[in-house]
């Protein structure tokens, strides 16, 4: 692999330092999917966006989002890794215009009302104090949107968040990483947004499509562990756009800022460090470089592998002849309304990768790829995000 090395921070603001160890400690990423394409919501004309709206609420109605985020979490409590990071922790929430409106209107329309849900509150609530959210960054939000729903005016409220969940039994141990201290940091809760944000002109106005990142230190078996926790931007933002390399710029320049900050923010002695999530990228988009504000870089997979992180599912034994879709790891992509009855997924894009080569990683696997995974009832249900969560226990 080519190493593609960053300048985009003086290095001699930090310091990085490592010893051997011998430790495991068992990781999870897990994409809990916002239930819709909110791309036609964006590019509406003026007069349609009220419909689309409403089409983007009855999709994530459809698809069951306290059912779906349940069995997500019941996927993370069957696993029981120490660290799990959360891709798309979606809150949808609404408000009537008016206080006299019926309950079953508005809000409560039944078309829609199912979709009101926030996803975290909905897993910690599963997980029942199994686990403990230790970091967060708010990505794209929009609060206070009116629609029109037969005849009733309401306030929608959409808000996404990566979210680092610390099992209870080692999250004493744990603590955000201060990346605010970072000059390059746009401080978000308790991690950070990405310079780089795509803005979408809308019939809204300008929209910030917010992308970031968190990182929590914590201690398993003695050992230091650093694991940041991202959701990377789209190859293509709005698809079907005739230029994709705008947002491909923006994700790469996003890659670039997350492993500057991981290899370079200050850490304890021997402590390992992990990038975990939706990276929105594979091993087969190449080398391929395009030209940035910051130099050419190549794809997000490139040039975090090419900066010294391994893909620890490269680890798994067999992986290399890739015989089988179980080794192949593909964790992306269910169809968009879930109900696919066999599973779609077709590319690996949720990662885990480590700066320190794991002597082993065990147990290497996806999570909710298997039509048991699905909301009840058996055979008739939706998957529980269109992507399949990634998990490995890494020995070093």
């Amino acid at each position: 692999m080519r190493r593609f090395t960053l300048t985009l921070l003086s290095a001699s603001l930090f310091g990085i330092a490592g010893v051997a160890s011998s430790a495991e400690i068992d990781v999870m990423t897990q994409n809990q999917y916002l239930g819709a394409d909110l791309g036609p919501v964006l590019t509406a004309a003026p007069e349609d966006v009220n419909a689309e709206v409403i089409k983007a609420l009855e999709s994530v109605a459809a698809s069951l989002p306290a059912d779906r985020v349940g069995r997500l979490a019941k996927l993370i409590a069957d696993r029981s890794p120490h660290v799990v990071a959360l891709n798309e922790a979606f809150s949808y929430s609404c408000e009537n215009f008016a206080v006299d409106t019926p309950a079953t209107e508005g809000c409560g329309n039944q078309r829609i009302k199912g979709a009101f849900v926030d996803f975290l509150a909905t897993t910690e609530a599963n997980l029942a104090g199994k686990y403990v959210t230790t970091a967060r960054v708010k990505n794209f939000a929009v609060a206070g949107l009116p629609f029109e729903i037969d005849g009733y005016w309401a306030l929608l409220t959409v808000m996404d968040r990566d979210v680092i969940l610390v099992r209870s039994d080692v999250a004493p141990t744990a603590a955000p990483v201060p990346l605010a201290a970072n000059p390059a940091c746009r401080p978000s809760l308790e991690g950070c947004n990405y310079q780089a944000v795509p803005t979408v002109p809308t019939a809204l106005g300008p929209i910030n499509v917010e992308r970031g990142y968190a990182a929590v230190d914590l201690v398993v078996g003695g050992q230091i562990y650093r694991v940041f926790a991202t959701h990377l931007e789209q190859r293509q933002l709005v698809q079907g756009s005739p230029d994709p390399d705008p947002t491909r710029v923006l994700q790469r320049l996003q890659a670039a800022e997350l492993v500057q900050t991981a290899l370079l923010f200050p850490t304890a002695p021997g402590t390992k460090t992990l990038i975990v999530g939706d990276i929105n990228s594979s091993p087969v988009d190449g080398l391929t470089t395009l030209p940035t504000p910051i130099g050419p870089l190549p794809p997000p997979y490139a040039l975090i592998a090419g900066n010294g992180f391994v893909d620890v599912w490269t680890l798994r034994p067999g992986t290399e002849p890739a015989q089988g879709a179980p080794l192949v790891g593909f964790s992306c992509c269910q169809d968009a309304d879930l109900f696919n009855h066999k599973s779609m997924l077709y590319e690996r894009i949720d990662m885990i990768f480590s700066l320190t080569l794991p002597k082993k990683a065990m147990d290497a696997r996806l999570l909710g790829d298997t039509q048991a995974s699905k909301t009840w009832p058996p055979g008739l249900g939706v998957w529980p995000s269109d992507h399949a969560s990634v998990a490995a226990r890494l020995q070093y």
